[in-house]
């Protein structure tokens, strides 16, 4: 079973997010922020990170820079989901190497899709 770590600062996102994924398989994790989220990393073995880009403190682009400065989480798949649609963004990412930037509009079927081909 794949083990996902959910990392967004909107309670409701990560509970309804959450309950997908639960229901789909996976073991989840969650964390509120990008601080919580790279302690979570440390701590266990994570397969996916699903990452907000927009939070409070530590955005999604710092959080992923951070992930991708430790030699360890190098190669870790993560995607970063947004409620913007803004090709800046993708641009800013796509240095950071995410293996998908997935808008938070994609309903159920198309984000537990995303997931599922991001973890083949």
């Amino acid at each position: 079973m794949a083990v996902i770590l959910l990392v967004d600062d909107d309670e409701d996102i990560l509970a309804m997010s959450g309950r997908w994924l639960e229901k789909a398989g996976y073991e989840v994790i969650k964390a509120m922020s990008g601080m919580e989220a790279l302690s979570v990393l440390s701590d266990k073995k994570i397969d996916l990170v699903l990452l907000d880009y927009v939070m409070p403190e530590m955005n999604g682009t710092e959080t992923l820079r951070k992930i991708r400065e430790d030699e360890r989480f190098k190669d870790l798949r993560v995607v970063v989901r947004t409620g913007m649609q803004d090709q800046e963004i993708e641009e800013e990412l796509e240095s950071l190497n995410p293996q998908k930037v997935l808008p938070k509009s994609e309903g159920k079927a198309a984000f537990l899709d995303a997931v599922a081909q991001v973890l083949m």
